[in-house]
């Protein structure tokens, strides 16, 4: 069996890539079966979960879950398997108190190790993590946290803060070293999304697709990109007042449609 896994990391085009997988679902299905959140939500939810403190009892979990998981996928079947979710390496860095990406090598490791003992050791199985330049990703990650979560620092101390989680090509390398003999596929965000089909672009052509289907394929739009600057500031301020998490929530949701009307009057 052939098995690809997109494993990471956040805000690196991956929701892009799976709106694309999603979208070209049906020209994809004679030659790939794709897996997304959705289809193994209690896997991804047991590597978040591990990420927040690491302990040894999630990490069984988290094995657990994927082995029953993989016992699923039909053996017979010869279509390579694809997996995409980027929270397969834990949570995002500023989410759960976490300031890197500690528990991903981690996580790697146990993934890889406990598909080739549930597949057997002749599975094809590689890894892809999806890379951006540093300052790049930080801007895209902090934009999220303002909007998602009440992160209430400002860009200097935020940034300051977390600037080790931003270097993922370091981190990959962490990744590689616990994975062995199983390869690494490298995707920076600046070369893909130069690519026709965008982030799926080096995915897809590790798959060796036939090109008249790559031919057919239409690339998502970008997807969840950062908010401008005028939003985030409003976003700090509402993060940063004495109103409550359901009022933050809705100032910042209001805040949001003021400016798409303003900027997409109809």
């Amino acid at each position: 069996m052939r098995l690809l896994i997109h494993s990471g990391f956040h805000k690196t085009g991956t929701t892009s890539l799976q709106y694309g997988l999603q979208h070209n679902r049906k020209l994809l299905a004679p030659h790939i079966r794709i897996v997304l959140f959705n289809d193994i939500a209690p896997v991804v939810n047991a590597a978040r979960d591990f990420s927040a403190d690491c302990s040894a009892d999630k990490l069984r979990r988290f094995c657990m879950r994927l082995h029953k998981y993989l016992k699923t996928l039909d053996a017979d079947d010869p279509r390579p398997v694809v997996i995409s979710s980027e929270d397969l390496c834990g949570h995002m860095p500023g989410r759960e108190g976490l300031t890197s990406y500690t528990a991903a090598p981690i996580l790697m490791r146990a993934l890889t190790m406990t598909t080739l003992e549930t597949l057997g050791p002749d599975t094809d199985l590689r890894v892809m993590l999806s890379l951006r330049a540093p300052e790049s990703w930080l801007k895209s990650c902090y934009a999220q946290h303002l909007r998602v979560i009440r992160m209430t620092d400002p860009w200097e101390v935020y940034q300051q803060a977390y600037t080790d989680s931003a270097d993922l090509s370091a981190i990959a390398d962490r990744v590689e070293a616990q994975i062995g003999d199983v390869p690494l596929i490298r995707a920076p965000l600046e070369d893909s999304k130069s690519q026709p089909l965008g982030p799926m672009s080096p995915l897809l052509e590790a798959l060796d697709l036939p090109s008249d289907v790559l031919a057919n394929l239409k690339p998502s739009a970008q997807a969840n990109p950062k908010d401008p600057k005028e939003l985030q500031d409003l976003y700090l301020e509402a993060n940063q007042s004495d109103m409550s998490n359901k009022d933050v929530r809705d100032a910042k949701v209001a805040a949001r449609r003021i400016w798409m009307e303003n900027c997409f009057p109809a």
